[in-house]
C-alpha cells in the first residue's frame, strides 16, 4: 500500500514538472523529453519508491496518450523505455497505442532492454499477442528477436553441457584447470619469446573474460568446504590434477587430460558464445544504425554505413597510445631520477626491476595526475599503504613471473615443442631449488609479506615495513569466500576481474596465476580495482574534487583565470548548479564540466556510459551554459573574476564535457564536445610527440609543436575542437 501511494504521489510529481515546461513555452515533444531526463537521472527520489515503482509512475503518466507519436524517435524517450523495460515493468499502460503510433519507440527499447531474451516476462508476452495485428516490419523484429535468442539458446546448452562434466572440481581444481588452460592454448601459442608479451590482446581478453565468468558459476554452485581449503585437500587435489601430468610416472593421465578436454571445450564453448552476444546481439541491441535482412532463414546483420573503422576500435587505439605517452613521461621522470646507474637487485634481475620501477612511475603518473589520487591509499579497514608502493610491488610481481615463469617456460617449449613436457620441466626445476614452479602459485599471507617486505624499504625503515606489505597483499588481493557469500544476496555486483585483485584467497593461502599476473596490464588493473570495484571508498569523492582543482592549475599555469565551483543564479526556475570549472584568456571563456569513471572493455559498457553519465553531463552542462551567459554579461563580480576586458561584452565561450574515460571522444552529445581529459592534458603541456612513439627506440620521433607561435587560448581552443592530437590517426 505504501508503494502504490508513493507511485501515485510520483506519478503526480512527473505530470507537474510536464506541466511547468509546458507553462514555459517548451513543446510537448521537449517537456516530455525533459521529463525522461529526470526519470533516467533517478529522480523524484522518494522514501519507499524503488526504481521499478519509478517506472511504473513515469510510464502512467497521463500526458503520453496524446503524444507518443511526437515523441517515437526521440532517443532519451527511448532510452527511459529501456531503462523501465529493464527494471521489470510487467505493462505498459499504452502498449497497443505504443504499437500503432510508435513501433519504431518499441523496438528500440525492447533492444535496449534485451527484453527478448527473457521470452517467458509478462511484458514480451503481451507484445507477441497484440504484434498479429501490428506491421510487417515489426512482425519480422519480433522474428530477429526470436532468431538471436534460439541461437543463444543452443550456446547456452552447450555451456551448461560441459559445465556439468565438470560440476564435481572444487573452487581450487577449477583456477588450476584454468592456468593449465592458459599454459596451453595462450602462452604455448600466443606468447613472443623475444618480448614476453601476449601477441594477441584480444585472445588473452577473451580468455581471461571466460574465466572470470567460470569462477562465478564455481563461487554460487560449491558448498563451503571448498572455501575451507587445508594444506591436505590441497596436497590431495594436487595428486589427483597436477601431479600426474607434470610428472606422467604418478597417478591417472588419462583422468587429467580428460578433465583438462572437458575444461578446453568449455572455456571455447563460453567464449563462442560470450563472442556470439559481444558482435551480434550487442550490435543489434545497441547500435542504432545496423540493420537487419533475411535470406530464407539466415539473419543478417550490418550497419547502413560500413566504416573503415568502427569509434571503439578506434578510441581503443587512442587508449593504447595514451598508455604508451604514460610510460614515455615516465622515462622522462627515470631520466632525471639519478637512478641510471643504481644497481636494481640482483644482475640477473636488474632489467625486468628497472623496468617494473619505470612502469610503476608510469602508473603512478596516470592516478594522479588523472584521477586525482594521493601517495596514500586508505584501505577498507583503514590501513593507509603507499600508492607507489603498492603499483610498484604489482609491477615487481609481473617481472618475476615473467623471468622465472614464462621465459624459461618458452625456452622449454621451443626445445620439446610439447608443452606438457615444457610445464613438467618448469615444475621440476622448481623443486630442485624449493621453489613453486607449478602453474598457480600460493603462499599464506604472512608469508607473502616476508616475501615482499624489501620492496617497502624507505628511510624509515630500510629494510621494508611488514605492516606496509600486509596491506599492499590486501590491496591486490580478492578473498574467494567473501565473494560468494556476497554475491548469494547481491547478484549483481561488481565483481574483480582476474587482473583487477590478481592474489585469490582461498583458505589460509593467496593463489596467483603466473601466466595472468606475467601478461596483464597493471594501468588498466590499477585504475579499474580503485575506480570499478573502489567505486564507494571514503576517499572516493575528495578525489574527485581533486580532479577538479588540479586541471584548474594547470589552466592557471598556462595563464588562464579559473573559477572553480562557480553557481550561477537559476533561469526559468531551473537550478543549474555548481560549475566545476570556467577558466578564462584573451576574452575566451572555457565551461568545464568534469566525470570520472574507469576503463571499460565493452561497447555495452560504453552505451551505458553514454546514456547514464555523458547524457546526465550533457543536461546538466546545458543548466549551466544558459545560466552562465548571461552572467558573463551582468555579473560584475564574475567577469573581474574572470579579468574579461570591459570593451568586450561577451567573450568567445566554449562548453566542454571532459571525462576520464576515452570513450565517444571528440564527439557531440545534446550540443557539447566531449573530450578525454587526458588528451586536455597532452595538448596543454604541448607534448603530442610522446604519442609517436617509444622515445628509447626511436630517435626520430617528430615533434608537433601546436603554439609555433606562441601560447594563446584561441589556438588552443583550435586545437581541442578540431581534434588535431588524433590528426595522425586519420
Amino acid at each position: 500500500m505504501i508503494s502504490e501511494i508513493a507511485t501515485e504521489r510520483c506519478q503526480k510529481l512527473y505530470e507537474s514538472y510536464h506541466d511547468q515546461f509546458l507553462e514555459a513555452g517548451y513543446s510537448k515533444r521537449e517537456a516530455t523529453e525533459k521529463c525522461a531526463h529526470y526519470y533516467l537521472d533517478g529522480k523524484p527520489q522518494t522514501k519507499g519508491l524503488t526504481p521499478l515503482y519509478r517506472s511504473i509512475a513515469f510510464w502512467n503518466c497521463n500526458f503520453w496518450s496524446n503524444q507518443l507519436a511526437a515523441c517515437f524517435d526521440s532517443h532519451v524517450v527511448a532510452w527511459a523505455l529501456g531503462r523501465s523495460i529493464h527494471l521489470g515493468i510487467s505493462e505498459l499502460r499504452d502498449l497497443g497505442q505504443m504499437l500503432e503510433e510508435a513501433p519504431k519507440l518499441l523496438k528500440r527499447g525492447i533492444r535496449y532492454s534485451q527484453l527478448f531474451l527473457h521470452p517467458q516476462s509478462p511484458l514480451w508476452l503481451s507484445i507477441l499477442k497484440l504484434s498479429s495485428t501490428s506491421s510487417d516490419d515489426f512482425r519480422i523484429f519480433l522474428r530477429a528477436c526470436d532468431h538471436l535468442r534460439g541461437i543463444l539458446e543452443i550456446h547456452d546448452k552447450e555451456v551448461e553441457y560441459l559445465k556439468s562434466r565438470l560440476a564435481e572440481l572444487t573452487v581450487f581444481e577449477y583456477l588450476l584447470y584454468g592456468s593449465l588452460f592458459a599454459f596451453q592454448g595462450l602462452v604455448s601459442e600466443k606468447f613472443d619469446p623475444e618480448e614476453l608479451v601476449v601477441k594477441n590482446v584480444k585472445i588473452e581478453q577473451e580468455i581471461s573474460d571466460a574465466l572470470n565468468q567460470l569462477l562465478v558459476w564455481k563461487l554460487t554452485t560449491r558448498p563451503e568446504n571448498d572455501f575451507k581449503l587445508t594444506d591436505w585437500y590441497l596436497a590431495k587435489s594436487l595428486r589427483s590434477h597436477l601431479v600426474p601430468l607434470i610428472l606422467p610416472a604418478e597417478g591417472s593421465l588419462t583422468r587429467v587430460l580428460q578433465y583438462l578436454k572437458f575444461f578446453s571445450d568449455l572455456m571455447q564453448a563460453t567464449i563462442d558464445r560470450n563472442n556470439f552476444v559481444n558482435r551480434s546481439i550487442m550490435s543489434f541491441c545497441f547500435e542504432d544504425d545496423y540493420r537487419f535482412k533475411f535470406d530464407g532463414d539466415h539473419l543478417t546483420l550490418y550497419p547502413i554505413e560500413i566504416p573503415e573503422e568502427s569509434e571503439w576500435d578506434r578510441n581503443g587505439k587512442k587508449l593504447n597510445i595514451l598508455h604508451q605517452y604514460w610510460f614515455n613521461k615516465a622515462l622522462a621522470v627515470y631520466a632525471c631520477s639519478g637512478l641510471d646507474k643504481t644497481p636494481f637487485g640482483l644482475p640477473e634481475n636488474d632489467v625486468g626491476n628497472r623496468e617494473a620501477y619505470i612502469k610503476a612511475i608510469q602508473v603512478h603518473l596516470q592516478l594522479t595526475e588523472i584521477y586525482g589520487m594521493d601517495d596514500q591509499l586508505e584501505l577498507p579497514n583503514g590501513t593507509q599503504v603507499d600508492l607507489f608502493k603498492a603499483l610498484h610491488s604489482l609491477e615487481l610481481m609481473t617481472a618475476f613471473f615473467k623471468t622465472h615463469f614464462i621465459a624459461p617456460f618458452k625456452e622449454y617449449h621451443q626445445i620439446s615443442g610439447d608443452w606438457i613436457h615444457a610445464l613438467g620441466q618448469l615444475a621440476v626445476d622448481g623443486l630442485s631449488t624449493g621453489q613453486n614452479r607449478f602453474p598457480l602459485t600460493w603462499a599464506e599471507p604472512s608469508e607473502k609479506a616476508r616475501t615482499i617486505k624489501s620492496w617497502t624499504a624507505s628511510e624509515t625503515h630500510p629494510v621494508g615495513d611488514i605492516k606496509e606489505a600486509e596491506g599492499i597483499l590486501e590491496f591486490w588481493s580478492n578473498d574467494l569466500k567473501t565473494l560468494a557469500d556476497k554475491l548469494k544476496d547481491q547478484p549483481n555486483i561488481p565483481i574483480p576481474e582476474f587482473h583487477e585483485k590478481p592474489i585469490l584467497k582461498l583458505g589460509h593461502n593467496g593463489f596467483q596465476l603466473p601466466w595472468l599476473t606475467a601478461t596483464q596490464n597493471n594501468s588498466t588493473a590499477a585504475i579499474n580495482n580503485l575506480r570499478r570495484i573502489g567505486s564507494r571508498r571514503s576517499g572516493r569523492l575528495d578525489e574527485t574534487h581533486q580532479i577538479e582543482n588540479r586541471l584548474g592549475e594547470k589552466f592557471e599555469e598556462k595563464g588562464f583565470t579559473v573559477v572553480k565551483a562557480y553557481h550561477p543564479a537559476k533561469i526559468n526556475s531551473e537550478e543549474p548548479g555548481e560549475v566545476d570549472l570556467i577558466c578564462s584568456l584573451e576574452d575566451h571563456v572555457f565551461i568545464l564540466e568534469l566525470k570520472s569513471t574507469y576503463i571499460r572493455k565493452s561497447e555495452q559498457d560504453a552505451w551505458i556510459h553514454y546514456t547514464t553519465t555523458l547524457r546526465k553531463a550533457a543536461q546538466q552542462l546545458k543548466r549551466k551554459h544558459s545560466a552562465v551567459l548571461p552572467a558573463l554579461t551582468n555579473d560584475d563580480s564574475l567577469r573581474a573574476r574572470l579579468r574579461l576586458s570591459d570593451g568586450i561584452k561577451m567573450p568567445v565561450v566554449h562548453t566542454w564535457i571532459v571525462d576520464t574515460s576515452i570513450e565517444y571522444d571528440q564527439s557531440i552529445i545534446d550540443g557539447f564536445l566531449k573530450i578525454s581529459l587526458e588528451g586536455l592534458l597532452v595538448i596543454l603541456w604541448n607534448e603530442q610527440h610522446f604519442m609517436n612513439g617509444i622515445i628509447l627506440q626511436n630517435d626520430e620521433i617528430q615533434v608537433t609543436d601546436f603554439f609555433a607561435n606562441g601560447f594563446s587560448a584561441k589556438r588552443f581552443a583550435e586545437v581541442v575542437e578540431n581534434g588535431e592530437l588524433w590528426s595522425f590517426l586519420q
